[in-house]
Order: structure tokens, then C-alpha cells, then sequence
């Protein structure tokens, strides 16, 4: 007599599995196990289909409701077209054909395959048949990795969405263009930055100003409105990733995560060596000259401290005192406030002094407005000088920079001919090595031992070297330095006002000395370090 069987089919399709074509779709699936539950006489339970998911992991939907019914005793026996179909990872396939499904007294048939855990005579059939599917994941991976390689390599974007500000073009979706709807944001986070407002600051503001998250942006584009649990406003995390991503200077930085293995599809970061980097594929939203300010503030003095009203002062972060070379600090005199809000004299002063008295260092006072007609003459200054004596200015930088780097520059230069010198004495002796061990003047172990000490001190020698020459180059980058600063600087010279982001643009640090008697009057020192060049003489 036939025993009666409660009968759920597993249906499962993946992106991979497509490509095969209609045989091996869920409907085909579902049909052709229909017809044999038929056949049999069996009563069908349930359909179980997951559409779209890997055969590499277990944790599918329609195969998590499929075990539990199974553990629940409403189905008796599981039937689906092949093994592959139950999954690609031998080891889990292994454990729920031999384990799993016997222990829930749960028969299971794969009919393609002609393998039924009521007929032990095809256990070695089950495993080859597991192990090979297995072996296909982990090409099949391999070679979807190779594609998007060589995607990533061709300056492609690969994404399921456009980076916030950006658009998939609609001629070709691995193209990228300026969406107007978004753009204004990104420049609009870029200025905040620009200003000194920190990460958390910028978030808290668009927040408060009601801007919606890119995350907002991405559901309303394919007009869905569940947000599936996620948080639909800014934090800090997204505003450092956009302001740290070169996609807005028109560089594609591709391939900065991926999975864990073909069979663990979790999400890591990638070193940043394994990055892919390709420039100029599409049209920048920020200029060069912003983006280089704005990652100059993750180590900028600059950053200042925030105040009670929410503001960082004009030169806040920037000042530093000439002899003990602590911060200035911003100071108010409301003794000295004459109408409206804010005081009339706002200053800065030793830090060092505020805290220590005149044992500590002297106060190196210096009220703003003194301090910002100092700073615009010399801005204006270096202006005019870019515009009408570029090649005068440029030298007389390159000069200076050289004569600090000259020593420097000849002591790695030094080093780099006595490792060229070593590197070439240890292929000699790798060379010679091998020699005596085939003419048999040293026995095999020596010969190993001796290789490994040469390729270990030549492995470190090209270590070294590439440090050194890495350093060479830096040097050799000054006058590129020097042009990108004249190229900025000229356009300053009809600068009326100075404002927060246009101090950080241009300036890297200010050194205030204190004052002193010369005659009749009373002096002092001013040094003003710019972005690119440091401190610049007329």
C-alpha cells in the first residue's frame, strides 16, 4: 500500500540561474513537480519559492517556512527538480539530506537528480551531485567577480542607486549626470564644511531645516513610501562618507567592499589598496579648490571650538602663538559694548596665558579687526604679486622651498645609491647560491638557509626604497604646489571681506608674536603660513 504523503514543493531561481534560460524557471519548476506530485497520487501542501536568492546561503524566506512546516508535521516529504535547486553549498546541502530532514522524518526527492532519502543506495550520488554544485557557485562567483572587475576598471559606475547629487544617465545607466534636484545639497554640506562645522553640526542642521536624507531621496524615486524600519534622517556617519568621497570631484572609487566568501555574503570593507580608482568619468559637482579645503579640515587647525550661540570666531583654530606656539584663544569684552547683541572689541589672546598667568607666556593680545585688516592687505598683496610677477613670485617660493628641502633631499638621495648598491651585491650573492648548490660546493639545507636571508634583507632594502622614493617625489611635487597656489591666490585681489571659509581656503595657520618697542611706537610680528606654499616674503 502506498503511504500517503503531505507534499510541499521548493522552488528556487537565482540572478545566475537566469541566464539558463525558461528550463529553469520557478513556473517550469512548479510544473513539472506538480505533474509527478499528480502521478504519485501525493496531496499537495504548499508551493515554497524563493525567486532571486543565492543557492550559497540557507537563510531564504520560502526555505525558512519550508523547515518549519516540515518541523511542525504539516509536510512529510520535500520534492524539488535537482539538488542545486536545494542549494550549492555541499556542506549544508550534506547536512540537511542526511541530518535535517530524516530527524523531522521528512522525506526528501530531487528528481532530476534520481536522488530519495528512502533509497540509501545513492548516497555517494548525493554527495558528488552536492560537491559539484558547490564547485559551480564558487566559479560562477569567481567569474562575476572578474566582470565587475573589469566594470569597475572601464570607470562604470555599478550601484543599484546614484550617489546623492547624481542621476544614472538615461542613455546609459553606468553613467552619471548632475541631478539638479539633489546637487544643491552636496554643495550646500560642502559649505557648512568649508565653514568649520563638524560632521555632527552639519547633520543636526539639515535635520532641522527639514532636508531630506538620501535614503528619502531613494525611495521617493521609485515612489515607495515604507522605509522598512530605517531612520530617514542625517547623522554624522553620512555626512563624513559624502564629504569624503571623490565621486563629486568626477573620480569613480570602486570596489571598496565585498563579500566575505562566495558562500558568506556579508558586507566588509576592503583595504584601500584593493580600491579601484578611475578619473574623470563624469561631470564634478564641487570644484577642485573646494574639495582639497574640505579634506584639509580632518587635520586643519582650523576646526576651531564651537561657542555658545553655535558659531566658530572668524580665526578660530587658525592662530598660534609665535613663541610657545599654543592656540589663540577668542575672547569677548562686553565691558566695552556699546549698542545691539554683540560686543565692539572681539580679540584673541595666549591660550597658555589664559590659563597659566604671565609665568606660562605673555598675552599676545590682538583685537580682530586689527588682525583682519593685517590679513586682507597681505592677501591682496600676494594677489597682485600672482597676477602681474607670477614667474618672480613662483621662483622666489621655489627657492625658499629648496633651500629647507636641499639637505633633506640630498641625505635620500644618498640613501637611495647605497640600497641600489646593496640590492645589487644580493642578486649577485641569490645568484651565486645557487651556483654552489648545483656544483655541490654547499649542501641543499645551507643553499635554503642563505636564500632566505637574502630575500628577506632584499625584500626589506625594496621596502625602504620605495619609502624613500616616495618621498623624493614629494619633494619633487613642490613647484605643482606652488602653481596651484598662484593659480588661487590671484583671484583675490579685490577681496573686500574676509569670511570664515575663504581664511580656511588660503590659510593654513597664523603666528602672532607680541608686541614690542621700536622708538616711539609699539611693533610686532605677523606670520602668515598659506595652503600649499607655508610662508610667503615679498
Amino acid at each position: 500500500m502506498q503511504e500517503n504523503y503531505n507534499v510541499g514543493i521548493y522552488a528556487r531561481l537565482s540572478r545566475d540561474d537566469e541566464r539558463a534560460g525558461e528550463s529553469v524557471s520557478i513556473e517550469n519548476q512548479k510544473e513539472l513537480l506538480t505533474r509527478y506530485v499528480r502521478e504519485q497520487g501525493w496531496n499537495l501542501y504548499d508551493y515554497y519559492c524563493d525567486d532571486g536568492v543565492s543557492g550559497t546561503t540557507f537563510d531564504r524566506p520560502s526555505f525558512n517556512r519550508l523547515v518549519q512546516d516540515a518541523t511542525d508535521g504539516k509536510i512529510n516529504l520535500i520534492l524539488t527538480k535537482d539538488l542545486s535547486r536545494l542549494g550549492r553549498d555541499y556542506i549544508e546541502a550534506g547536512r540537511y539530506t542526511d541530518f535535517v530532514f530524516p530527524s523531522l522524518g521528512c522525506r526528501f526527492i530531487a528528481l532530476n537528480d534520481g536522488v530519495d532519502t528512502m533509497h540509501k543506495n545513492n548516497e555517494m550520488l548525493v554527495i558528488l551531485k552536492n560537491v559539484m554544485n558547490d564547485l559551480y557557485a564558487r566559479d560562477t562567483s569567481n567569474k562575476i567577480k572578474a566582470v565587475k572587475q573589469s566594470t569597475f576598471k572601464s570607470g562604470k559606475y555599478v550601484g543599484c542607486y546614484a550617489p546623492l547629487g547624481y542621476k544614472k544617465s538615461a542613455d546609459d545607466k553606468h553613467v552619471l549626470e548632475i541631478d539638479p534636484v539633489t546637487a544643491p545639497i552636496v554643495r550646500y554640506i560642502f559649505d557648512l564644511r568649508l565653514q568649520g562645522d563638524g560632521f555632527r553640526k552639519i547633520a543636526k542642521r539639515l535635520n532641522a531645516e527639514k532636508i531630506p536624507a538620501p535614503r528619502m531621496f531613494y525611495y521617493m524615486a521609485e515612489g515607495r513610501e515604507n522605509m522598512r524600519g530605517e531612520s530617514p534622517f542625517w547623522n554624522d556617519v553620512t555626512i563624513r562618507a559624502i564629504l569624503r568621497n571623490e565621486v563629486y570631484i568626477g573620480h569613480m572609487v570602486q570596489n571598496k567592499t565585498g563579500t566575505v566568501s562566495y558562500k558568506n555574503h556579508k558586507q566588509v570593507s576592503k583595504p584601500k589598496e584593493d580600491w579601484i580608482k578611475v578619473e574623470n568619468t563624469h561631470e564634478p559637482l564641487i570644484s577642485l579648490e573646494t574639495w582639497e579645503a574640505v579634506q584639509r579640515m580632518d587635520n586643519h587647525p582650523s576646526r576651531g571650538r564651537t561657542g555658545k550661540n553655535g558659531t566658530i570666531s572668524l580665526f578660530g583654530g587658525l592662530l598660534r602663538c609665535m613663541d610657545c606656539g599654543s592656540s589663540l584663544k577668542y575672547i569677548r569684552d562686553y565691558r566695552k559694548k556699546t549698542s545691539g547683541k554683540e560686543p565692539e572689541y572681539k580679540g584673541y589672546m595666549c591660550n597658555r596665558y589664559a590659563s597659566g598667568g604671565k609665568d606660562a607666556c605673555s598675552a599676545h593680545y590682538i583685537n580682530q579687526k586689527a588682525l583682519v585688516a593685517v590679513v586682507l592687505t597681505d592677501i591682496r598683496n600676494k594677489a597682485f604679486f600672482a597676477q602681474q610677477s607670477r614667474e618672480a613670485l613662483k621662483e622666489r617660493i621655489l627657492a625658499k622651498k629648496e633651500s629647507a628641502n636641499a639637505e633633506r633631499a640630498n641625505t635620500l638621495k644618498a640613501e637611495l645609491s647605497a640600497l641600489d648598491k646593496r640590492l645589487a651585491e644580493l642578486e649577485k650573492l641569490i645568484q651565486a647560491a645557487y651556483e654552489d648548490k648545483v656544483m655541490g660546493r654547499i649542501p641543499e639545507s645551507v643553499c635554503i638557509q642563505l636564500l632566505n636571508k637574502y630575500e628577506a634583507e632584499r625584500t626589506e632594502k625594496l621596502e625602504h626604497k620605495k619609502d624613500i622614493s616616495a618621498k623624493l617625489a614629494t619633494s619633487r611635487a613642490n613647484e605643482q604646489s606652488v602653481d596651484d597656489w598662484l593659480d588661487m591666490i590671484q583671484d583675490y585681489t579685490q577681496l573686500e571681506e574676509l569670511d570664515r571659509p575663504t581664511l580656511v581656503r588660503l590659510i593654513q595657520k597664523i603666528e602672532v608674536g607680541e608686541k614690542y618697542r621700536v622708538d616711539d611706537h609699539m611693533e610686532r610680528d605677523i606670520n602668515i603660513y598659506y595652503n600649499f606654499v607655508g610662508f610667503v616674503e615679498l
